[in-house]
């Protein structure tokens, strides 16, 4: 392929409604078989417009709808090895090119600036706080003092726990504290900012991985997509953040893009890259399991449609003589095939996922049930470690064997076995995994399992306990996590979190299913079913929290610039018209005159081109107009939460039981305390007790006088320590009882947002005996919406209401109900350091 978008095609569309590569190239219907997916017809063709030279070197991008085309021609692959000279050159740049890179480098940096302005501002989440003290054990012992953690089960070296999920995120945030004291900043590298550089650098660069889809996309739905993946306030928020789900969101892209690119594209790089970034994702966090049924069920669908494209129902060339009818029956056994591949996934998936939730339950039933469950995952991981140098020797005897008939030449790159039966064009992805060289998924296998045990095993300070940890501990972890279900939030939780935040990507998000649907290629029903699948998955898993809608937000934002792209197109290419501009200087060709064989169908294809213009330019100004309304209060959305309230739970869904700026304001008269009492060194003596270790256990990090779980932890010298910092059920107990010899203050350690929109209370009827617990309670989110948590008595939802107070939450973020809600802590001094220093707690 001469460039890497593809080139502009004029589609001609067979009687089931699909566009096969056959039609494009000979202009007429094949005889053998249509393909599985549809182009997009150009949507208003011009007067002037004029057919373009389908030889020529000519961006897809450039129109307002183009042909996706799954992989390059052989005709194509075949010119690009003739012709190199033909290929783009990169420098100097055309003006193109040049603004090309300017429009994408300009969005990204928009992305960065967003991420990384005020990053260490926030105080440290109780999980944040979790993954940055545990990244600096890491790097304190497993890579400063690796051979004591290699040599002994050191219960101070890190180890995988599911608990904190993956070693991933321990790994990179324990690189940039090592980074950061090589670079000299403060607090010998170990501080807010830097524990979460990572995840911005992350959630920056995966704003920038849509331009690798702009061949599936168009160049504008890329840009698009990059925008809105800059600019989603669930994105912005959580890319500062340093928690794994932006990891494992970035890998989760990057896999999708890399398979898309080596399926066109052909080329190992990429298929080691999904690889690795799905290996990645997986030492993330557990919820790649997710991923993997979404994916995985969406692949199997292809394979079956695939399958059935062979299978011919009726003969696509005979016109005469056929009822009106007969044009909706398809021509091949695909979609028969296909509908019956879901209706078995279906009852698959209902009594697999019956049988996940009856051991789920089985296991966290008692105490001896675990036990047993326990032992069981220790047989497992211990019968896996000693199966895998098998599984080593029989790979390297494959391997031997195919090197042994390559240098026979025995191995040919003719098509051969079942590469003969597979068509090319109509069978992509079978003809993608039955053509793929043995050496593409070798290296892939083999660099993602030495990335895997790398990790999992802790820079093999963890062989080989960690290897069956990483394979069978998560999925583990994961059943018992199903019925704690932490959170408690109901099932509506996402319909209510997500369109609060995320306007304009709900709203084109939609259209953009819509418009897959009607303009179906492989790519865009992928997008959909990724998008349907998340919400459907994440909706029906126990764990429900605001940190898992950018998995849902992500797909959602590449359908909203899916559907935003054909408007946004138009309107550019009349502005450029309008100041006489050509419109072929920034890549965006001139819609073609010739019908197309769909619009001949259409009755709007008979309306005159001087009528059909305006209809088309006002719809695309309309529908951009609509777009801006609605990114205004998206971008109020992303800069409250991000930049405003970012420690300010009870003003904020999106924020949970968020670390409170008191935390500083304690440490700050600690710091001060040990200034004047030790000159700074970090010696005074400090009492925290259980309730408090998080996130005071990353705060007084330096501090070498510290006494754990207070006072149990240092009963000979509990009466005398200075500072005690306490929280929960302790606090009201230990303010009586130092009353006469401490000074105390209380501050909130966490606030959270009003929970009002929980179910009600359950009332039992005969037909509903209410068996489920209910952890939360409200008053359902409808009269939440209307009053708050406290509705009048016999209320009702009212429209009017909810709107006006939507609105205020907007614009003013008041409230819907209490602001009240915090997990509170207090810091007690002794009275004798109080009146010797001058500080009061």
């Amino acid at each position: 392929m001469k460039s890497f978008e593809n080139k502009p095609k004029e589609e001609i569309t067979a009687p089931d409604g699909l566009v096969s590569e056959e039609n494009v190239n000979s202009g007429g219907i094949p005889e053998d078989a249509t393909t599985d997916y549809a182009s997009a017809p150009a949507t208003e063709p011009t007067a002037t417009a004029s057919e373009p030279d389908t030889g020529a070197e000519v961006d897809t991008q450039t129109w307002p709808e183009y042909e996706e085309v799954d992989i390059p021609s052989e005709s194509d692959r075949e010119d690009a090895d003739e012709e190199p000279a033909a290929r783009k050159s990169f420098w100097p740049p055309t003006r193109e090119q040049l603004w090309t890179g300017i429009a994408f480098w300009g969005v990204v940096l928009l992305g960065v600036i967003l991420r990384f302005w005020g990053l260490g501002d926030k105080p440290l989440h109780h999980d944040e706080s979790l993954h940055a003290y545990f990244s600096l054990i890491l790097m304190h012992n497993n890579m400063e003092n690796w051979l004591t953690c290699a040599q002994t089960a050191a219960s101070s070296c890190y180890r995988y726990d599911p608990l904190t999920h993956g070693p991933f995120q321990f790994h990179i945030i324990a690189f940039v504290y090592k980074i950061s004291q090589l670079l000299g900043a403060p607090d010998h590298g170990v501080n807010t900012t830097t524990v979460r550089i990572a995840a911005a650098t992350l959630g920056s660069a995966l704003v920038g991985l849509p331009y690798f889809l702009r061949d599936y996309i168009s160049k504008v739905g890329a840009w698009l997509a990059c925008f809105l993946l800059a600019i989603s306030p669930s994105m912005v928020y959580y890319s500062r953040f340093a928690r794994e789900d932006i990891y494992m969101a970035f890998f989760t892209l990057l896999t999708v893009v890399a398979i898309a690119r080596y399926v066109r594209d052909r080329k190992g790089g990429w298929l080691l890259l999904s690889a690795l970034a799905f290996t990645l994702s997986y030492a993330t966090k557990e919820a790649t399991f997710l991923t993997i049924a979404v994916f995985g069920s969406f692949l199997g669908a292809l394979i079956v449609w695939e399958l059935g494209v062979r299978l011919k129902l009726r003969n696509v060339n005979t016109r005469e003589g056929r009822p009106f009818w007969d044009q909706f029956i398809p021509t091949t056994a695909a979609p028969w095939f296909t509908l019956g591949y879901f209706a078995i996934l279906g009852i698959v998936a209902k009594l697999f996922f019956g049988k996940l939730k009856e051991l789920s339950i089985y296991i966290t039933a008692n105490k001896a049930n675990t036990a047993i469950a326990d032992a069981y995952v220790a047989r497992l991981k211990a019968n896996t470690v000693a199966l895998l140098p098998w599984l080593g020797m029989l790979l390297a005897v494959v391997i031997a064997i195919l090197l042994i008939r390559e240098v026979r030449g025995t191995i040919t790159t003719e098509r051969r076995g079942l590469a003969r039966r597979v068509e090319r064009r109509w069978q992509p992805v079978l003809d993608t995994i039955v053509t793929m060289p043995w050496t593409h998924w070798f290296f892939a296998v083999v660099c993602s399992w030495f990335v895997f045990i790398v990790l999992f095993s802790v820079l093999f300070t963890n062989l080989p306990g960690g290897i069956g940890d990483g394979i069978w501990q998560g999925l583990y972890y994961w059943l018992q996590q199903q019925q704690v279900a932490r959170g408690g939030q109901p099932w509506y939780y996402y319909f209510l979190l997500i369109p609060l935040y995320e306007q304009i990507g709900v709203v084109f998000g939609l259209v953009g299913v819509i418009r897959c649907l009607v303009r179906p290629t492989r790519f865009r029903l992928f997008l959909v079913y990724w998008f349907i699948g998340n919400v459907f998955i994440y909706t029906w898993a126990g764990e429900k929290m605001p940190w898992l809608t950018i998995h849902m937000t992500m797909p959602m934002m590449l359908l909203a610039a899916i559907a935003l792209e054909p408007a946004v197109l138009k309107v550019i290419q009349v502005v450029k018209e309008r100041v006489g501009r050509s419109t072929q200087t920034v890549g965006i060709a001139e819609e073609k005159t010739t019908p197309l064989a769909g619009e001949l169908k259409s009755p709007v294809a008979f309306i005159p081109p001087r009528v059909r213009k305006p209809l088309a330019l006002g719809g695309s100004v309309a529908t951009v107009v609509l777009a801006l309304l609605l990114l205004v209060p998206t971008l109020q959305n992303m800069f409250q939460l991000s930049f405003v309230h970012y420690a300010d739970a009870p003003h904020e869904m999106m924020i949970y039981v968020q670390t409170t700026t008191d935390v500083n304001t304690m440490m700050d008269k600690i710091a001060a305390l040990d200034k004047k009492l030790y000159g700074g060194q970090h010696k005074i003596p400090i009492g925290l007790v259980e309730d408090a270790t998080w996130p005071f256990a990353w705060y007084v990090r330096d501090y070498t006088n510290v006494c754990f779980n207070y006072p149990n932890g240092c009963t000979s010298t509990a009466q005398n320590i200075p500072v005690i910092i306490t929280s929960g059920d302790q606090m009201p107990s230990m303010q009586y009882q130092y009353r006469d010899t401490y000074q105390f203050h209380q501050y909130h350690m966490r606030t959270q947002w009003d929970q009002g929109y929980m179910p009600p209370p359950c009332k039992a009827t005969p037909g509903h005996p209410c068996t489920d617990p209910q952890t939360y309670t409200g008053v359902g989110p409808w009269l939440w919406l209307s009053y708050g948590d406290n509705p009048p008595p016999n209320a009702k939802f009212d429209l009017g209401r909810a709107v006006n107070n939507i609105w205020n939450w907007w614009w003013q973020r008041k409230a819907f109900g209490s602001i009240d809600g915090s997990y509170d802590m207090g810091l007690f001094i002794r009275n004798d350091v109080s009146s010797q220093t001058g500080i009061k707690p």
